[in-house]
């Protein structure tokens, strides 16, 4: 892990039709009033089942915890050198 430590959390994930991978959920109320599962890429609605997996799982599915890697570039990196600090 990059990050803090994190032991002993789950995360809800499921796979997305419109991203085609499995990715990490929330929770959305609709216009109804009742709960329903949406992806966190591109919040498309979740249909299928959950599966809960810890943080080391998580990360293998592309999520990050902490502090994004500085050497990597990009925005929040300091690799671009266009932001002001």
């Amino acid at each position: 892990m990059h990050g803090p430590q994190v032991q002993s959390a789950w995360f809800p994930t499921a796979h997305c039709s419109a991203c085609e991978k499995v990715v990490l959920t929330y929770i959305a109320i609709d216009d109804g009033g009742l709960e329903m599962r949406r992806c966190v890429d591109c919040d498309a609605a979740i249909g299928g089942d959950l599966e809960w997996v810890g943080a080391d799982a998580l990360e293998r599915l592309g999520y990050h915890f902490g502090a994004p890697d500085r050497r990597s570039g990009g925005c929040g990196g300091g690799g671009c050198g266009s932001c002001s600090r």
